[in-house]
């Protein structure tokens, strides 16, 4: 009897060494799937570098559990705690997300404004422009690439109501660059023709 309690002993403790040096298979199926909803959710594009980082953790992680599985005798310790830093970062992440995203919308709204006020004084410069023989072709072209940027001004709030702010916010910059350059031009214009400086 006191044999077959010796190795039942041995064999529990056998058990809990091997539990031990098991690879945290389930945890790292969790990370990385937590690591997918985020980046579904939008991380990819208004928080590309904190998920940068999160895919840098669970590689190193990965890493680790590697090195480990070529060991004889295995420790996850190191690889577990790693891990389940990386599950409170993603979760941190998942929380911050809403406000990134917020941010990103709003930024995007005051670059549309912007845009616009751009247009709006371009147009009225255009108005004022001199229309002599030596500028009319160049004040026609003007008037062009200005239509040019009223259509892709549109495309602003298509955007925008995809909710894909990224892509909104480099319309309305691109946008609003094309305008400031169509009133430079006009300007240069009239202070050639008046010789008087247009501010």
């Amino acid at each position: 009897m006191k044999g077959f309690k010796k190795n039942l002993v041995l064999v529990l403790a056998i058990a809990v060494v091997l539990s031990a040096c098991k690879a945290p298979t389930q945890q790292i199926n969790d990370v990385k799937a937590a690591i997918e909803d985020v980046t579904k959710a939008g991380a990819d594009k208004y928080a590309a570098d904190d998920l940068k980082k999160l895919n840098a953790d669970l590689t190193a992680a990965l890493d680790e559990v590697a090195a480990q599985e070529k060991k004889f005798f295995k420790k996850f310790g190191t690889a577990k705690e790693m891990l389940t830093k990386l599950a409170g970062d993603v979760e941190a992440l998942k929380t911050a997300l809403p406000a990134k995203i917020e941010a990103a919308r709003l930024a995007a709204i005051q670059l549309q404004g912007e845009a616009k006020t751009a247009i709006d004084q371009a147009k009225a410069l255009l108005a004022k422009a001199p229309t002599g023989k030596g500028t009319k072709k160049d004040i026609d072209a003007m008037k062009e690439d200005l239509k040019g940027a009223e259509t892709a001004f549109a495309d602003i709030q298509k955007a925008l109501d995809a909710k894909d702010y990224i892509a909104a916010a480099n319309t309305a910059k691109s946008v609003k660059d094309k305008a400031v350059a169509i009133s430079d031009q006009v300007k240069a214009a009239i202070e050639k023709v008046t010789g008087k400086k247009i501010n």
